[in-house]
């Protein structure tokens, strides 16, 4: 068999479309027995009806497959009163119940045990139902590439409120690190290069949401980053409008990380924290990018130039994709939560 003829075995096979998303998703769960994990992909491929029915992201979204139904004596039992309760039932299940607080202890070698202390996300209205949701613009890049920047133009020019995650988690460390067990952990992640737990984070991103619940629009700086973020995100809140992605090489990310360092000494600029930053980044983006380019959200920017020719080509695009037919969108001034309004930062 020829060159030729084993390229046209595997694309009639579709044989690369089963390793991308076998790959994809050896990459997300990272298990500990990988040949067991591929195993699995093999089967839920049969399942599926064939590599035909294999999508990029099969292996990394979860199942939702239906719970059995509820006989009528079981209805009857948990309709009425808990089995071996004494005193009358609590009546019918509630969905939202509050459930008493998980109590674990905690271990900075993986994120698992973070979540496991944090509890499952909350589900809850994050938005008024009966009101229009605000714009939601998620600017993402690498760290360094200008997303703390780009986003305070943006909440200013469109009269929008800037959201920045990062400033957000080192404003509750700075408060919390030295009393809080939890943020004590969560700083020596971040110290580490490291992403903070995301249901931490996506609980931060709720709070804030929730105090500003009248705005026109929220400008995410630095979320998502990683792929669970972005699933979670849809999940608990819904999609974001938009989705502005600074693309800038690792020689520029390295020079303005170090430059940012040496003037504002943050924790996580330390050069050990920075390699690590650049490789998680460089890990999760092809999955993140690829993921909202299907619905058709994403839009690259060339981050390598200076701010305002950015900002020029960030303009252009909000303008089509937000207000198309409002040539002159409002303009109005909104101060960036987590960040000062006095000084902007050069970078993100």
């Amino acid at each position: 068999m020829n060159t030729n003829d084993a390229k046209e075995y595997l694309s009639k096979r579709q044989i690369p479309q089963l390793f991308e998303s076998m790959l994809t998703g050896l990459m997300f769960h990272r298990p500990e027995d990988p040949l067991l994990f591929l195993e699995s992909c093999l089967q839920k491929t049969r399942e599926l009806g064939g590599v035909g029915g294999v999508a990029w992201d099969t292996f990394i979204t979860p199942d939702r497959r239906p719970l059995p139904p509820i006989s009528a004596p079981q209805a009857k039992k948990a309709a009425g009163k808990l089995e071996g309760a004494s005193g009358p039932g609590p009546g019918p299940y509630r969905r939202y119940e509050r459930l008493p607080p998980i109590q674990a202890q905690f271990s900075i070698e993986s994120d698992s045990d973070m979540t496991e202390s944090s509890g499952l996300i909350q589900e809850y209205d994050v938005f008024d139902p009966n009101k229009p949701r605000p714009h939601i613009i998620f600017v993402i890049g690498g760290p360094g590439s200008g997303k703390g920047t780009q986003t305070l133009k943006m909440a200013t020019h469109y009269d929008f409120e800037c959201v920045s995650v990062g400033e957000i988690l080192r404003t509750q460390l700075l408060h919390h690190a030295t009393t809080d067990r939890k943020w004590e952990l969560i700083a020596q992640i971040i110290a580490n290069g490291e992403l903070a737990p995301q249901e931490t984070t996506i609980e931060e991103l709720k709070h804030q949401f929730m105090k500003k619940q009248d705005v026109k629009g929220f400008i995410v700086d630095g979320f998502p980053r990683e792929i669970a973020q972005a699933f979670t995100f849809e999940e608990q809140i819904g999609s974001p409008d938009l989705v502005i992605l600074l693309a800038c090489s690792n020689q520029q990310l390295r020079q303005r990380l170090e430059k940012r360092a040496a003037q504002q000494g943050r924790p996580d600029d330390n050069t050990h924290a920075i390699e690590k930053r650049l490789e998680t980044f460089k890990h999760n983006i092809t999955l993140i990018a690829k993921y909202y380019q299907e619905r058709g959200l994403v839009v690259r920017i060339d981050a390598d130039r200076g701010e305002d020719d950015i900002f020029t080509d960030i303009s252009a695009v909000v303008q089509e994709r937000l207000f198309p037919n409002d040539k002159d969108a409002v303009k109005g001034e909104h101060a960036c939560v987590g960040a000062s309004e006095q000084q902007l930062p050069s970078t993100s």
